[in-house]
């Protein structure tokens, strides 16, 4: 009788949601171990060398042993900072025994295999396990802000099995801690707005501080920050119009608490970076005076202490009367944020689709970071340009999440209004920031905006799955039908005219291919679209919608994400959406393939006597013969037997060379042309 009750408890307790969100979340977690170990060690990605200890630069040990002489001027190991990598990473100098160093033969070097899997290991292995229990805190921040732990746990478990986000939690990169601290300080501090809690004030300091020890750009929070207090009091004024005195509270409040963060963030970051008390120029030129921020800093510091001093010492009239007549930016602004970014993802989709028949941008690649070649376009088309990296980085569904959630944000206000508002308001912000730093993000430098993504997509899913039957909700569906349906019709036809190139068919339905066709081709898809659509609309299940468990939704996410991380694995990061034609690429390989073109080379007879010229790091370090990345090499001197490869840095063109046309190896990432890596034979020179 015993073990019957005992069995019914378990079940009672099974029910309950707290419990089911555990587990799935547990399961979530696991899943994400398991690819995240699968290849941990095997690739070495473009910037690792500088950090990692086989490649003749040390920061994480140089950091280390600053700190043990009292050298604190040499802290500062790098611009980016990155030494939360050093905290992170460092823990493997307790585990590395150092032996198996590189052989350094003067132009070339003799790398030890053995030594590169430990030392990625180690290294790596760390930041791993950081970036997934952290999902814990995600679902606990989140469970806090949206009062839902379903959205919490649809959130964490975006993050956790999105392949953007688990490529970089591989890799020992600033990048790799930024997007965890940065992302991590913004939803504190929006808890705290929303709670007033003192624990997410200190949250908020303390991820902010981490954020600025790892990337200085974690400084675009300063503001943001103001931002954020901004849009509370704008989104709730109508409910505090009768209770003035406690706003005044709240607002000096808030401005003392805000200075707080700001202040106990630049001390976490001094105090992890030494050299800021020896030099405060270096402390000043990675906060205050970042580029492009000194003043606005100012700025924001005098608005602030404005709204202080009002709100104490003036009753509050200048803050009540902006307030009461800025409301009506409460009705605009939202809606035209969503606007704007909503179109801006379907423009991007529709030209790449239709093989770039609105705008030509094929001529600036996804991977440029500087403005020679882009800063001369228009303002929109640098803002859409802009959008290219993150958008075609985010899996499909994602990003139909996403335009799900700013489409239904347009017309119909969310239960979480104020938290898509922000976190939507920040993607103008970043981008802003970007163009007048004159910078092209790739999708490390976007990397921020993939957990924010995740949320948004959350509340997205639990919306579209709580819909209730009228005409207003119906006809935010069917906008968002139309487009979707757009979307995959294009989709569909850049499928066929992949498959066929030359088929007459495609040729007719494609939107854009010349002159003679684009004008029948509109109106086909238009028709089919319109089908499409109107099928939606007419049959759409509503009933049906509110009855599908919760518990069934998140195993249907967590295996749609399993197969996106399925197909790409082991190159995570290189990860790229169906939705962006093959012939197109976000990136080069960046640092993959270079193990698998290894093993090759090491399977040729006499291996160890081969010497092998790269373009690229991430071969040399898995060869077992002699290996180079020198631009200035005498080939006369010294023999090279292969040339690896890849469409990120190729051989330069006054580099003497002699290789055979057809590749004797050869993989391309994510099955695209251009993410090409290969070797080829050397043939003697003339």
């Amino acid at each position: 009788m015993a073990f019957f009750k005992t069995s019914e408890g378990f079940k009672e307790r099974v029910k309950k949601p707290g419990f089911q969100t555990k587990a799935l979340l547990t399961l979530a977690l696991l899943i994400y171990f398991i690819f995240g170990f699968y290849h941990l060690s095997d690739f070495i990605t473009a910037d690792e060398h500088f950090w990692l200890p086989n490649s003749g630069f040390e920061r994480i040990a140089d950091y280390w042993n600053a700190m043990k002489k009292g050298e604190w001027s040499k802290t500062r190991i790098n611009d980016k900072p990155g030494i939360t990598l050093a905290y992170t990473s460092g823990i493997a100098m307790l585990f590395d025994n150092g032996k198996g160093q590189i052989v350094n033969n003067g132009t070339t070097k003799h790398f030890d295999p053995a030594r590169t899997l430990q030392i990625n290991f180690l290294y790596r292995l760390p930041i791993l396990i950081l970036s997934g229990l952290f999902s814990l805190f995600f679902f606990w921040i989140i469970k806090k802000i949206t009062a839902d732990e379903w959205i919490a746990l649809w959130s964490a478990t975006l993050i956790l099995l999105s392949p953007i986000l688990l490529g970089i939690s591989q890799i020992v990169n600033p990048d790799s801690l930024f997007w965890i601290f940065a992302s991590a300080a913004m939803f504190s501090f929006f808890a705290y707005l929303q709670k007033s809690e003192k624990k997410t004030a200190v949250l908020a300091g303390l991820f902010l501080g981490l954020g600025l020890a790892s990337k200085y750009v974690s400084v675009i929070l300063f503001p943001f920050f103001f931002l954020m207090m901004l849009a509370f009091y704008l989104f709730e004024f109508e409910d505090w119009k009768d209770r003035i005195p406690e706003l005044r509270r709240r607002i000096v409040r808030n401005g003392l608490v805000y200075l707080a963060i700001l202040a106990s963030g630049m001390l976490i970051f001094a105090v992890l970076m030494p050299a800021s008390f020896v030099e405060p120029k270096v402390f000043y030129a990675g906060t205050i005076g970042f580029p492009g921020m000194k003043s606005i800093f100012w700025a924001v510091m005098a608005l602030n202490a404005l709204m202080i001093v009002d709100a104490w010492l003036n009753r509050g009239r200048v803050l009540t009367f902006s307030f009461s007549k800025l409301e009506i930016l409460k009705k605009i602004l939202p809606p035209l944020i969503y606007l704007v970014l909503s179109a801006t993802v379907v423009f991007l989709l529709a030209d790449y689709l239709s093989r770039e028949a609105l705008v030509k941008f094929s001529g600036i690649p996804f991977d440029l970071k500087q403005k020679d070649s882009f800063g001369n376009i228009a303002l929109w088309k640098r803002f859409i340009v802009e959008f290219r990296a993150f958008v075609f980085a985010l899996t499909p569904f994602v990003l139909f999440a996403l335009l799900f959630t700013w489409i239904r944000s347009i017309f119909v206000k969310s239960r979480h209004e104020i938290l898509i508002f922000v976190l939507s308001a920040f993607f103008l912000v970043f981008y802003a920031a970007v163009i007048i730093q004159g910078l092209l993000v790739t999708t490390r430098y976007s990397i921020i905006l993939f957990p924010l993504t995740m949320v948004m997509a959350s509340i997205a899913i639990r919306e579209f799955f709580s819909l209730e039957k009228n005409g207003r909700t119906q006809k935010v569906v069917l906008v968002f039908i139309v487009v979707l349906a757009g979307i995959l019709t294009l989709h569909v036809l850049s499928l066929l005219l992949q498959a066929y190139p030359s088929a007459s068919l495609t040729r007719l339905l494609i939107l854009y291919t010349g002159k003679h066709y684009r004008y029948i081709a509109a109106p086909l898809v238009a028709l089919v679209i319109g089908v499409i659509s109107w099928l939606g609309y007419k049959y759409f299940p509503w009933g049906k919608l509110r009855t599908i468990k919760n518990i069934y939704l998140t195993l249907g996410i967590i295996v749609i994400s399993i197969i996106n991380l399925w197909l790409i694995k082991p190159f995570y990061f290189s990860y790229t959406s169906d939705l962006l034609p093959k012939q197109y690429i976000i990136s080069g390989a960046w640092g993959y393939g270079g193990y698998e073109a290894a093993q090759y080379l090491n399977g040729l007879p006499d291996a160890k006597n081969l010497t092998v010229w790269s373009d690229v790091y991430g071969v040399c370090e898995f060869f077992a013969g002699r290996c180079t990345h020198s631009h200035h090499l005498d080939t006369t001197k010294y023999h090279i037997d292969y040339y690896f490869r890849s469409l990120q840095a190729s051989v330069p063109l006054d580099f003497p060379h002699a290789m055979e046309k057809k590749a004797v190896w050869r993989i391309n990432v994510d099955g695209r042309q251009k993410s090409f890596l290969k070797i080829e034979k050397a043939k003697p020179l003339n």
